[in-house]
């Protein structure tokens, strides 16, 4: 970790990295200093500079519950103690990093609030951003990756086990999307895996909306002419997440084929792209799927952006995400980041997702899933 955070302020040109929660209000920081469990309800600030000993300023209180953090320590209780702490800091290292972003473009890494960005500059500090420090951070190692491809055959295979589901039901007695979603937990947690939410299952109209969860209130059966969409995602414990969708239909509609091949140009291209060359940066991706679209005719059934980073706490990671269309993301993508390529488009009466994960190693991008290149059919 050392390491990574020295070379993050070589990069930012900081004195310092400073990295603050209040009340679980900063889950990168939490995340990249391995306390993401601790219970904290009062501020800590901790510096780590780009020389010498890091300093934790924390409440006395709580100060056993971050003790793992290496370094000295300078305790507080009273408000003028933490103010007297921090111009001591701000002193010695003057400009920080820290978890922002001008202007919010990328909201993800802007989670130090106004308040406290005013109390830091009126002792002095000059604040930039450490987005390249956490992104750093979040690269995964030989571990990681060998977790996450086991959690890609458990994720499949719960794909699997639901397609051979919908087909042994067709055309008889045609499943529910409860029923389906029920047979893709059951595949997961026989295998080990965890999950903050069950998959997706979603029929016809339903996959017109892309965070469809099926209810009891919603739940029917698949009719004949409908496309089914598939989402899943999971993990080992302690691994990043693998995440996919998946998309078949029983007899669908022309139109339906006809976007599934948009969409899947649009995911190919950039998986090119990232071959071509490594230097690409988050928003520049996402510009190249969605011109796929808007040339396919699309451009007003796009609903998300192109893809997002994979993480170990959420599917959805704190890295860089394939977006400049709901944020613009400037940051980099970086050998030893994983994320998603999950262009979709929701014209209705139903809607077209297909998504992959990427791995970039140092050499070239890996492609860790099953890439479908037609629509299936049931």
């Amino acid at each position: 970790m050392q390491e990574a955070i020295r070379e993050g302020l070589a990069l930012a040109g900081a004195d310092a990295w400073l990295a603050y929660d209040f009340a679980g209000s900063n889950p990168p920081v939490r995340e990249a200093l391995g306390i993401q469990g601790a219970h904290l309800t009062r501020r800590f600030f901790y510096f780590f500079p780009k020389e010498g000993t890091p300093l934790l300023v924390a409440h006395r209180i709580e100060a056993e519950a971050l003790e793992k953090l290496p370094g000295a320590r300078r305790l507080y209780a009273r408000r003028e103690e933490l103010i007297e702490a921090l111009a001591e800091a701000v002193s010695r290292w003057p400009r920080l990093a820290v978890t922002l972003s001008p202007g919010g473009e990328v909201p993800y890494v802007s989670r130090l609030d106004a308040g406290t960005a005013d109390l830091l500059r009126g002792l002095g500090a000059e604040l930039v951003s450490d987005a390249t420090i956490l992104l750093l951070l979040s690269r995964w190692q030989e571990a990681d990756l060998a977790a996450h491809r086991r959690a890609v055959k458990g994720v499949q295979a719960a794909r699997d086990r639901a397609l051979r589901f919908i087909q042994s039901r067709l055309p008889e007695d045609p499943p529910t999307e409860l029923e389906v979603q029920a047979a893709m937990v059951a595949e997961l947690e026989s295998r080990g895996l965890i999950f903050d939410h069950p998959p997706i299952v979603a029929f016809g109209a339903h996959a017109s909306l892309p965070h469809y969860a099926p209810s009891p209130a919603t739940d029917r059966p698949l009719r004949e002419g409908e496309v089914v969409l598939l989402d899943v995602w999971a993990r080992e414990p302690g691994g990043p997440y693998a995440d996919i969708t998946w998309m078949a239909g029983w007899n669908p509609p022309e139109a339906a084929h006809r976007a599934f091949e948009a969409v899947a140009r649009a995911r190919d291209r950039v998986v090119e792209a990232l071959r071509e060359k490594h230097a690409w940066r988050g928003f520049e991706l996402d510009r190249l799927a969605r011109q796929v679209l808007e040339e396919a005719g699309y451009r007003e059934a796009i609903r998300h952006r192109t893809g997002h980073s994979l993480g170990k706490e959420s599917p959805h990671g704190h890295a860089t995400h394939l977006d400049d269309y709901e944020t613009r993301d400037t940051r980099p993508l970086l050998p030893g980041l994983a994320f998603t390529v999950e262009p979709g488009v929701y014209p209705g009466p139903f809607g077209i997702r297909s998504e992959i994960n990427v791995y970039l190693s140092e050499e070239e991008p890996e492609v860790t899933t099953d890439v479908e290149a037609t629509l299936s059919l049931l």
